[in-house]
């Protein structure tokens, strides 16, 4: 009778990795659990990384490369060997850096996200300056917001020492799971919790005071709560004085923010509004834990974001014990091997409409209007796309950028399922799940562990860095940016690249399963802002954005975070489209589009779901169950009404990805944030109704 291995590795089935038990029977992964015996982990397991034997073994996987046969989007394709795939795309990628210039091809990193600097690397190497990731759609506003700020690179929660804890848009239990017992601690040890969202959530259950607003009215928040603060003589003046920039202009704009008139805006009672604003600047040390994506998915997201992160500098909190802290770590190769090389004179795409995306963010190009630069050709015609797990439904109104695809000269994608996405693709690369690779990682606090291969790959899947580096060998590229050859070497010498400078071997992280604190580590340190001016262009915290100013004439950007309302677009007609469209709010068994093939999961909500407040439910005449056509001004979609009472009446929510009804098909591909270029996902706007169903009744 054959034994049952238990085997330490990861699950990256949504991003993080997560560290899990893996149980392997006859060279087969039979079951997952959290990982025991580790730091970070204590046996508990989400419901995606729960269901990952139908991830890995799921009917849809790449099991072999695969060049298309029949028109391009019919998904006719033939299987052929790596040797065949390599040499395809060796030759085509090179033809056409010969024929239109190396910038009319885009590298483009999707999920996982693991490979990002190899990819880099790649495009660098081959002279193209448009490396793009799914940031453009995800996070990368939010550091952007951040670095107009402080300049520096972000700053965590210290939660160990906080008294208060400021969480803004971020629903824990269903984004973080790994995180819900350090949040339950806090709570034990008395840390005051507030929680700023849209919706009353698990964590907004638990937190000490909730601020339920409407959706995109962060930034009026924000500043009414500095209007607080500052009118109450609660902000620290010895932080502000030597370290911010324009003040005194800002202090004048948060005046026109009493907590009153901020109600109005955001629906957050007046009186809740001065109580946050007390406890986050009088319980000190504060910390203020923030999202990825939520507050910058609106038109104003950059700006409300902006106003957001001033009120840790406003307060003292910057970079303390118990605040928003420069956290210890590891010393890391990440700097030289991962930034983008700058082209001079080459323009990236996205550069003229964002230009502060590129000021702002140094290590890739905003590729949100991908399916208008390669339709319309501007800057320049984009032939080629060599992708990795691109998923078109990250975009608004995603068929069009598949639309876009099939006009591209030459498309290969490397994923691990047979996509809407690779549909569209010349060649389609068979990459691994996580069970299926090494992969050393680097976590907080200095703290490195292994990754084991569980099993054998599934058909014939390869590494993704290993792709990368065969392609890389293939069209004979050099890289004059780096002194080591990393991606001529073979994937042991890329671990042990990552693990060089924090003083281990890889052979010492292979025999410690539980991992290893790196030997070489910053040491922790506070204020640092007293030795080392911020990162800005005038050395100081900035309420006031030199960075945007320089934009204000040609783009309209304020340097101050600014707050415009995006219910005040002209542009659409609110007596037609009545509700507010808020898309993508995290559920716990889903991840963008690419869990709905897991029937595990699929089959907790088997239609895609419109909730609505039940209020909404009595004025539009839809009832609890029934279809549903929700219409915006950029299209339409059919759905299950499902009465919420999380939300405020008038606000409509939609998860995204689903092929039977994709909430990104209502947003429209212009509709942007001016600076991030980052898509309105989360403050759009629709109508309801009731539609017959097909036996010709009401449903």
């Amino acid at each position: 009778m054959s034994e049952t291995k238990i085997i330490k590795t990861t699950c990256s089935t949504c991003g993080p990795c997560c560290e899990v038990d893996a149980y392997v029977k006859d060279g087969r992964l039979v079951a997952v659990e959290g990982a025991r015996n580790t730091p970070m982990q204590s046996g508990g397991l989400c419901a995606k990384g729960a269901a990952a034997a139908q991830y890995v073994y799921n009917k849809e996987r790449i099991l072999y490369p695969m060049k298309q046969t029949g028109r391009k989007g019919e998904g006719r394709f033939e299987r052929i060997s790596w040797d065949e795939a390599y040499d395809l795309i060796a030759d085509r990628l090179l033809r056409i850096r010969e024929e239109y210039g190396a910038r009319s091809t885009v590298f483009y990193a999707g999920y996982s996200k693991w490979y990002r600097p190899a990819l880099l690397r790649l495009a660098n190497a081959y002279g193209s300056p448009n490396f793009c990731t799914e940031s453009s759609t995800c996070f990368q506003a939010a550091a952007l917001a951040w670095r107009a700020v402080f300049g520096n690179g972000i700053c965590r929660p210290d939660l160990g020492n906080a008294k208060t804890l400021l969480i803004w848009s971020s629903n824990l239990y269903h984004t973080n799971t790994p995180m819900s017992k350090a949040f339950q601690e806090l709570k034990e040890r008395g840390v005051k919790v507030i929680d700023v969202d849209p919706r009353h959530t698990v964590t907004a259950h638990d937190a000490d005071l909730h601020l339920k607003l409407i959706p995109g009215t962060d930034g009026a928040l924000a500043l009414s709560m500095a209007q607080v603060i500052i009118e109450e003589d609660l902000y620290d003046k010895e932080f502000v004085d030597k370290y911010v920039y324009g003040f005194e202009e800002y202090r004048e704009y948060v005046r026109e923010f009493p907590p009153e008139k901020a109600e109005k805006i955001t629906g957050v009672p007046a009186e809740k509004i001065r109580q946050a604003a007390r406890t986050y600047a009088g319980n000190g040390p504060a910390g203020l834990m923030f999202s990825a994506s939520p507050v910058v998915h609106h038109l104003n997201g950059v700006q409300n974001y902006r106003a957001v992160f001033s009120l840790i500098a406003l307060t003292g909190n910057y970079d303390i014990e118990g605040g928003n802290r420069t956290m210890p770590g590891p010393f890391s190769p990440a700097n030289e091997f991962g930034q983008i090389r700058r082209f001079d004179g080459e323009e990236a795409i996205g550069q003229r409409e964002f230009p502060v995306w590129y000021d702002l963010s140094c290590d890739e190009a905003q590729c949100v209007r991908l399916a208008d630069h390669i339709l319309e050709e501007k800057p320049y015609p984009v032939r080629a796309l060599f992708a990795m797990g691109l998923n078109h439904r990250m975009w608004p109104q995603p068929e069009y950028l598949k639309g876009a695809l099939l006009k591209l000269d030459f498309y290969v994608n490397a994923e691990l399922f047979m996509s809407e996405s690779s549909s569209a693709a010349d060649l389609i690369l068979p990459a691994c799940t996580s069970y299926e690779r090494e992969q050393v990682h680097v976590g907080r606090g200095g703290r490195f562990f292994f990754s084991n291969r569980a099993i054998e790959p599934v058909g014939e899947g390869k590494n993704d860095i290993e792709i990368i580096m065969e392609v890389f060998r293939r069209m004979k590229l050099k890289d004059p940016t780096l002194q080591d050859e990393i991606l001529e070497g073979g994937y042991e010498a890329y671990m042990e690249h990552i693990l060089k400078p924090s003083g281990l071997t890889l052979e010492e992280l292979r025999s410690h399963p539980e991992g290893m604190m790196g030997k070489n580590l910053f040491p922790p340190a506070v204020k640092t802002y007293e030795k080392e001016p911020f990162h800005t262009p005038s050395g100081k915290v900035e309420f006031k954005s030199l960075v945007l100013e320089q934009y204000k004439d040609s783009h309209g950007y304020d340097g101050l975070p600014v707050y415009h309302d995006f219910r005040e677009n002209t542009a659409v007609d609110r007596e037609e489209y009545p509700l507010i469209l808020n898309t993508g709010s995290r559920k716990p068994q889903l991840f963008h589009s690419r869990l709905y093939r897991m029937l595990w999961l699929k089959n907790i909500e088997a239609v895609p779901l419109v909730e609505i407040h039940p209020e909404d439910g009595r004025k539009y005449g839809v009832h609890d169950r029934e279809t549903v056509r929700v219409t915006s001004p950029a299209g339409e979609i059919k759905g299950t009404v499902s009465y919420n009472i999380q939300g405020n009446p008038g606000v409509v929510y939609i998860y995204h990805g689903s092929a039977e009804g994709d909430a990104n098909e209502l947003i429209g591909k212009d509709y942007l944030d001016p600076i991030s270029g980052f898509p309105g996902f989360k403050g759009y706007f629709c109508k309801i109704e009731k539609i017959a169903d097909l036996s010709g009744g009401l449903s």
